[in-house]
């Protein structure tokens, strides 16, 4: 039987439940997980199944109001935060969820003090540095020490497909985008440039696993920028053993 997420082994081997959900064809709305989706039910099916495969159900599920911000909410219980790109719990039994379809989900864990955060950080998020801030917030409020901390970069948007125009391109580094494929037209590498927020924070390069997978040309996962309004959308997921 087809698996219904795919999982980052680096936050497996330190203990953290983990998983991004995939596009199964299949399964009810491509096994969609927007919530004003299928009016009989089968999106929030989809979601019960997903929650069941960790372990979970929908009373131990944190989501936040996603809106390109970079307003971080620290959870002790199972709650939808207004206005809320990044969430972080030290609470056992509760699953941090971040929707998705091209931006990129970043799932992060400090395997010693059992702290994990999920971040929602598409291209705005990514200029706001919302996952920089988020690693801030483990470090000098949490008190976590950088070497305890691993990262996963999820599937998202990726440089092979990603394109934007100059407005986008100019907010960030050469080092992160590459030449024009049309006139005015640049790719864009958020992972790296995602890798790169967490590294300025002193997190060690061999703690952070960026996924290969790019949503638009792997029909493994919905892609708002494929499929425009039809796309469903993914749900990155993080909780602690």
């Amino acid at each position: 039987m087809r698996s219904a997420f795919i999982q980052s082994r680096l936050l497996l081997s330190r203990g953290a439940i983990n998983a991004v959900s995939l596009r199964i064809e299949d399964k009810p709305a491509m096994f969609s997980m927007r919530r004003n989706g299928m009016a009989d039910g089968g999106e929030a099916a989809n979601r019960q199944e997903f929650f069941a495969s960790l372990g979970f159900d929908e009373s131990s599920v944190v989501r936040g109001e996603q809106v390109h911000g970079d307003t971080i909410s620290l959870a002790d219980s199972a709650i939808t935060f207004s206005g809320t790109d990044g969430l972080l719990t030290r609470q056992r039994n509760l699953l941090l969820t971040i929707s998705v379809a091209d931006c990129v989900p970043v799932l992060i864990f400090d395997s010693r003090q059992k702290i994990a955060a999920a971040v929602h950080s598409g291209w705005k998020g990514t200029t706001k540095n919302i996952v920089g801030k988020t690693a801030d917030f483990l470090l000098h409020e949490l008190n976590s020490q950088p070497e305890d901390v691993v990262a996963f970069i999820g599937p998202s948007a990726g440089e092979c497909c990603y394109e934007v125009g100059e407005d986008v391109a100019r907010k960030f580094d050469d080092a992160y985008k590459s030449g024009t494929s049309k006139q005015g037209k640049y790719k864009l590498d958020l992972k790296h440039a995602i890798e790169s927020q967490l590294s300025e924070k002193g997190i060690p390069s061999d703690n952070i696993e960026i996924s290969d997978h790019c949503t638009i040309c792997d029909p493994r996962f919905h892609s708002y920028r494929r499929d425009g309004d039809a796309s469903g959308r993914m749900l990155a997921a993080i909780a602690i053993k």
